[in-house]
């Protein structure tokens, strides 16, 4: 049996949650909507959306990074 257990507390702040909804919903709703106007095809849009609010996320760390 597991004679190693270990209690982890997560801790969640406003930011965190804020940071979220304004990268993930709004920010991926956006990308969403105009790779839909762009290619017409949801599949695609869906494609498109993961892939703009990714390389938005990942543009803001290379920033960060960058900034240093």
């Amino acid at each position: 049996m597991l004679r190693n257990r270990e209690f982890r507390v997560y801790v969640i702040t406003k930011g965190d949650i804020l940071r979220f909804i304004a990268i993930e919903i709004v920010l991926g709703t956006m990308t969403y909507s105009i790779a839909m106007k762009l290619f017409h095809n949801v599949i695609l849009a869906s494609a498109g959306g993961w892939a703009g609010t990714e390389g938005i996320k990942r543009l803001v760390m290379l920033k960060g990074i960058l900034v240093k």
